[in-house]
């Protein structure tokens, strides 16, 4: 059971028939109206109780307690299912907890299958990714790996054709490519992008072309443009 942070993560939410329970500072008549026309138990608690979360977090005195759509409990169930098309993103070693909750965000609106991130050298599910990715990451499929090389041989035997993003001298224009129905999307870490031994195991390796001065865009801002391209293909 996951924790969501705020108004708006309450509300995009009502309809999801995950909330398992709402805690509240102010008894907000508009809201308390809305969870009990959806049957959502809720409780008022004192300020006290949200002493515990850091006010970066922005609270705003409401959490609602919401339970995961995931329908896989592992990489290896997922995998043993056929699916005649399918997207899988992996991130490798995303520092940024805002960063990962807006990849997560996006990859829910963008209809990704499943999302897989390493176990070390990588931010993990917090509070604040939690809060960024506003509710998506409970409808995602997120698998937490050792190994990413070794994922992606199990993936690949699986029928998947991986595209990882990188600024390289091999790297080819996003927009030149027929993207499989069965494919991965790999973005990288920050600063350094995505590890050698990842890019080696690539099928494909991509970039978005910069039209201004920058050379660069923001990993999830990045990841967005990415998925768009893949889907609409």
């Amino acid at each position: 059971m996951q924790k969501l942070f705020g108004k708006k993560a309450l509300l995009d939410n009502l309809d999801s028939n995950n909330i398992v329970e709402v805690k509240l500072i102010n008894q907000d008549k508009n809201i308390i109206s809305k969870l009990n026309s959806k049957n959502i138990k809720y409780s008022i608690v004192d300020k006290s109780f949200f002493k515990e979360f850091e006010k970066e977090l922005n609270h705003q005195g409401i959490i609602t307690y919401i339970k995961s759509n995931s329908k896989y409990s592992s990489l290896e169930e997922f995998l043993s299912v056929e699916h005649k098309k399918s997207l899988i993103l992996i991130v490798d070693s995303i520092e940024d907890p805002y960063n990962f909750g807006a990849i997560l965000r996006t990859s829910d609106a963008m209809g990704v299958d499943a999302v897989i991130y390493k176990k070390d050298n990588q931010v993990q599910i917090n509070d604040y990714v939690i809060k960024s990715s506003m509710g998506a990451i409970n409808n995602i499929n997120l698998f937490k790996v050792t190994n990413l090389a070794t994922c992606l041989e199990k993936i690949k035997a699986s029928g998947y054709w991986v595209y990882s993003s990188a600024l390289s001298t091999n790297s080819v224009s996003y927009n030149s490519l027929d993207y499989d129905d069965k494919t991965v999307l790999v973005v990288g870490n920050e600063n350094k992008g995505i590890s050698k031994i990842v890019l080696d195991n690539s099928d494909f390796i991509v970039n978005i072309p910069m039209h201004g001065k920058v050379q660069s865009l923001n990993v999830s801002v990045a990841t967005g443009i990415l998925l768009s391209r893949i889907k609409n293909k």
